[in-house]
């Protein structure tokens, strides 16, 4: 990932500390936003910088440093527009339209990079940085020799930038001028000894010079530096299996595995060679790793296919191959194999079909000028990069997951709301609950909150003598439900918030808490009859028919409609409409929960799970865009889980 932090060095000059005592608060949170940033916590500089822009919403300032720490989390699209609206505030102001364009490279909006970088040089020329950048977008377009072009203009200002040399080193390779590559990046290493990119990278080209005694001495001169960079044992375990060292090489592989994970293309090379070696066990279990982080990408089923096939598995074979078929159905190969498969399975009409398949394709390749190319036409984009790349975030020195959008998270939606006793200093609350608090002096403040009443962490606020303190009878039979809700007295709770159903003051909130009990007690018993009906819950062959037994749904109806009657009276009640979609959600009825969703965030723009969840129904449905613009919010409003979804779903 780019690096674009260095902007830090110059904000003390480009931004004096404002004298009028107003502007105090805008000036600390700017503050403590650059500590963050200077420490890579970017989602808490995030939110500094969110009560920067509040404090003095016209200020540049505020929305050029956020859309930084958004960039860093990967967010491009949330960093466009911080940084479009650093520019309607100061249009002369260079960095916004240089990082507004390297953020537009990252998402291959290339014409509107060239844009930004164009306007930005036709300010300040002699910008080094902006010639590079401005280079690197245009080897994106292929355009080799313009972006040799900028980074010579590059050199001319500052011919000691390593970065300028790297990058001309790298598009000379692709011009094939591989000597004058690797001169580049002798320099690079001379004018910087220890810049472990300049090593890595002519140890890369070296491997294709097949110079691949001087790439190791590259690679172990690297990992001197940098023994945490999974991406210097990715390319060593190349040159090992290139000297024919197959051991070292698995050893580097899977380091890389130790260091990153999630790391797709690395578990799909060691069951390569795994395989190649007779360790069948070994290599099905890394195809199903594969499988499991990148499940659109035809090689790990392809692969896993032909291994079903030694193993003689016909039935887990034909499927693999059926999978790759449907996610890319001009793979000749696929159809072959399904078809040795089928024949296998005395399936000769099937056999004979795929067969008749191949043989269409292969005719209309050989028919185009484009040759196999031509294939890909219709896959053209994101979605056929999902189809043919396999995850591979080299992320150095992130091993223990320091940047939040490489985290390892579990992706679920966030749960439903509830209305609780918490001591949060800044609650969810809205006018009623909060002239609760102060009139009844709780031991805290009834606010809306997480329901998290079955997670292990969870502290309760509720007992008897917080009950009793209550003032008014009502209040303490709301208290008392909450006691029934946290130790799941399903029953006991549920009458008593159906008794306050009608109150005038607590009616709305008892509804909340009365459909959440309903919603668990639905979970509850599901699980119950699960459990007693366990030994029909598989899959029987009766006289060569198949029988299919399904769990059943929980029966979410009667928490629904209770908030539903809610939003009858208090349509404005974001929380309701929150819980509502959460129900939908589980229901399976995506439009709905959308719509639900989208009246929360409607009636409360800052009820950040809402956009989260709104985003992972819009990934389902495979609307990608639309679920990044939600994921944006989300993680400026502070969840961070939208940062790690952003990265692992959407690029």
């Amino acid at each position: 990932m780019k690096k674009i932090l260095s902007i830090l060095l110059l904000l003390s000059a480009l931004f004096p500390m404002q004298e009028a005592e107003a502007q105090y608060n805008h000036r600390h949170y700017i503050l403590m936003g650059r500590i963050d940033l200077s420490n890579q916590e970017y989602s808490e500089a995030i939110q500094n910088f969110n009560i920067a822009i509040l404090a003095k919403p016209n200020d540049f300032e505020g929305y050029f440093l956020r859309g930084i720490a958004k960039y860093s989390l990967s967010d491009f699209n949330g960093a466009i527009e911080d940084f479009t609206r650093t520019i309607e505030l100061h249009p002369l102001y260079v960095r916004a339209y240089q990082y507004r364009g390297i953020a537009n490279d990252n998402l291959s909006n290339y014409s509107s990079a060239m844009d930004d970088f164009r306007y930005a040089i036709a300010m300040d020329p002699y910008n080094e940085e902006l010639h590079l950048a401005c280079g690197s977008t245009l080897m994106h377009l292929n355009d080799y020799n313009g972006a040799i072009a900028e980074f010579d203009t590059a050199l001319i200002i500052n011919p000691d930038n390593s970065n300028a040399l790297i990058s001309r080193g790298i598009a000379k390779r692709y011009i094939e001028d591989l000597d004058g590559a690797v001169q580049d990046l002798n320099l690079a290493v001379y004018n910087d000894f220890f810049n472990v990119e300049a090593v890595i990278r002519r140890g890369m080209i070296e491997i294709e010079r097949e110079n691949y005694d001087l790439a190791m001495k590259d690679f172990n001169e690297a990992l001197k530096m940098d023994r945490e960079n999974p991406f210097i044992y990715f390319n060593r375990a190349v040159a090992y299996l290139n000297l024919g060292d197959t051991i070292s090489a698995l050893k580097d592989y899977e380091k890389v595995n130790n260091l990153d994970q999630r790391n797709a293309l690395t578990y799909f090379n060691r069951a390569i060679i795994y395989s190649n070696l007779g360790e069948y066990d070994v290599a099905m279990a890394l195809y199903n790793k594969t499988i499991e982080i990148n499940p659109s990408n035809i090689y790990g089923y392809f692969n896993r296919g032909i291994l079903y096939y030694k193993l003689e598995m016909w039935d887990a074979a034909e499927e693999d191959f059926t999978t790759v078929i449907d996610l890319f159905p001009d793979f000749i190969d696929a159809w072959v194999n399904r078809a040795a498969v089928r024949f296998e399975k005395n399936d000769r009409k099937g056999a004979e079909m795929d067969r008749y398949h191949a043989r269409e394709i292969m005719a209309f390749v050989s028919e185009k000028d484009a040759n196999i190319d031509s294939l890909y036409r219709q896959y053209a984009g994101k979605d056929y990069n999902k189809i043919i790349q396999f995850e591979s975030d080299f992320v150095s020195g992130d091993a223990h997951g320091n940047y939040t959008q490489f985290a390892d998270i579990t992706i679920m939606p966030f749960k439903n709301y509830v209305v609780n006793i918490v001591t949060d200093k800044n609650p969810h609350i809205d006018a009623t609950l909060s002239q609760l608090s102060e009139t009844e002096i709780l031991n805290g403040s009834l606010a809306y909150v997480i329901n998290d009443v079955r997670e292990d962490g969870h502290v309760s606020n509720i007992n008897d003598s917080v009950i009793n303190y209550a003032k008014s009878e009502p209040l303490r039979e709301f208290l008392t439900g909450l006691y029934n809700l946290e130790v799941s007295n399903y029953q006991r709770g549920a009458d008593i918030f159906r008794s306050l159903i009608d109150d005038p003051v607590l009616g709305v909130y008892a509804c909340i808490n009365l459909a959440a009990m309903l919603y668990e007690k639905a979970e509850l018993v599901l699980v119950d009859d699960n459990f007693d009906n366990s030994v029909y819950i598989t899959q029987k062959r009766v006289s060569g028919k198949t029988y299919n037994y399904s769990k059943a749904t929980p029966d979410y109806q009667e928490s629904a409609a209770t908030l539903e009657a809610a939003l009858a009276k208090n349509k404005r009640n974001a929380y309701l409409w929150y819980d509502l979609g959460n129900i939908h959600l589980q229901m399976k009825d995506y439009p709905r929960a959308i719509d639900d969703y989208t009246m929360a965030v409607k009636y409360d723009s800052n009820l950040a799970e809402a956009y989260y969840n709104r985003a992972l129904t819009l990934l389902f449905l495979r609307k990608d865009d639309l679920a990044k613009k939600d994921l944006s919010k989300a993680g400026e409003l502070g969840v961070k889980e939208a940062y790690v979804v952003m990265k692992r779903f959407t690029e």
